[in-house]
């Protein structure tokens, strides 16, 4: 059983990043490519190379990894599965507060922190409540993601004091 359920995410990440990069592909459509980001070009009232996101919210680059530092890392090491690095771990999301509330979220509730990142579209403080959710019914899902951001906060701030 969980042999197949490691074979489908293993398969569901690998169609994930295909898709992923044949969409940073320029097909002849009119855009630049500039950075591995089409730009836009109007044609006619459409917009070539128009992001899918929330003109509002940043784009998370999924291969972007944020800047943990060694005193934050230290922290977070022992709270993701063996081997991990925190600054790898932090691949998709666009904020370091919301990735260290996922792995305290992971850790509090006993999640694997690789589950519950995959449940999560944004990395957000909203799909993390949904993912925890999704994963354990049973708890609440809310007072749980407010102690995690809690935590995040006090982890953060304890790494920047000197």
């Amino acid at each position: 059983m969980k042999t197949a359920k490691t074979l489908i995410l293993i398969s569901t990440m690998i169609m994930g990043f295909a898709v992923f990069a044949s969409a940073q592909g320029n097909r002849g459509t009119g855009a630049e490519v500039q950075g591995g980001m089409a730009t836009r070009s109007p044609i006619g009232n459409a917009q070539v190379g128009t992001p899918t996101w929330d003109e509002q919210k940043k784009p998370v680059d999924p291969n972007a990894e944020l800047k943990v530092s060694e005193k934050l890392a230290g922290r977070l090491k022992p709270l993701l599965p063996e081997g991990t690095a925190p600054n790898v771990a932090s691949r998709g999301f666009s904020e370091l507060k919301e990735f260290v509330a996922t792995v305290r979220a992971a850790n509090n509730l006993g999640i694997p922190f690789s589950e519950l990142k995959n449940k999560m579209a944004d990395g957000s403080s909203k799909e993390l409540q949904k993912a925890i959710h999704q994963l354990k019914p049973d708890v609440d899902a809310k007072s749980e993601v407010k102690k995690a951001h809690e935590q995040a906060k006090q982890d953060i701030k304890e790494s920047k004091a000197s």
